[in-house]
């Protein structure tokens, strides 16, 4: 099949230039109309505006991290993993990050790549919410820091805390909270099977030992967990969060037990 070239490119410069439109907003900025949108069918807001060292400037004026807010806490994407992916992205795109926007700085020559480029970077931040969903086990320990940090405060908490009885090493606790009555709270947070089984042991040898503790065991999804693996875990362990997404009912458990 024999292809005519400059008839093709004059069809795709004639397409491509109908799905770009530039628009003035009452207030004075432009804005450019593109197919990049998000899951939920809202368009992508590319703002256009002259940068400060002459050119254009693109910005999402921080209308991406705001969408995202609407369904996930916005603040584990400045944190842990997930924010070393989104550095990832700011730097494989070249684009940057300020005060939770985005932008990049482009010349007139250079505009029609630049929004594509841009399109592109915001479409794989935007897919970094997707993490809360699959099986991703580093950013589950980050989420449970960072929420039970801001349900306790930072300075409560002891990570990784070796407790008192015999080869204690083997025994860590994920996350020791100060109780009340002197009573130490310990926190496990359970991504999968196998932790669930971890917990379950190191829990048995704290009663055995008659250590002196209360616990709450958060799961990243109590639905993947089932049978014996949970009846087992039940009868060593102290309170159950289904999820990281029951942070109302695991703000009311630790009110009644942290100092």
């Amino acid at each position: 099949m024999a292809f005519d070239i400059e008839s093709l490119r004059a069809l795709l410069c004639e397409r491509l230039c109908e799905d770009i439109e530039v628009e003035r907003r009452p207030d004075g900025e432009l804005m450019l109309r593109t197919h990049f949108t998000f899951p939920d069918g809202d368009s992508f807001p590319f703002h256009l505006a002259e940068a400060p060292a002459g050119g254009f400037r693109l910005s999402d004026d921080g209308h991406t991290l705001m969408h995202i807010s609407y369904e996930h806490d916005i603040d584990s994407f400045l944190t842990g993993k997930r924010w070393i992916l989104l550095e990832q992205v700011i730097g494989e795109n070249q684009i940057c990050y300020d005060g939770g926007v985005f932008y990049i700085d482009t010349s007139a020559e250079r505009l029609p790549e630049s929004i594509f480029n841009f399109g592109q970077a915001l479409t794989r931040i935007y897919d970094l919410t997707f993490l809360s969903r699959t099986n991703v086990g580093s950013t589950f320990y980050d989420d449970l820091a960072t929420t039970l940090e801001s349900l306790v405060g930072e300075s409560k908490i002891y990570r990784d805390y070796i407790p008192d009885v015999p080869n204690a090493e083997a025994y860590s606790v994920d996350y020791r909270i100060e109780g009340k009555n002197n009573i130490p709270l310990f926190v496990y947070g359970i991504l999968n099977r196998d932790k669930a089984h971890l917990a379950t042991i190191k829990l048995a040898h704290f009663h055995r030992h008659n250590l002196e503790f209360e616990s709450i065991i958060v799961f990243r999804d109590l639905a993947e967990i089932q049978g014996l693996d949970i009846a087992r875990l039940s009868d060593v362990g102290g309170e159950m969060i289904s999820s990281l997404d029951s942070k109302t009912y695991l703000s009311r458990k630790l009110e009644k037990r942290v100092a």
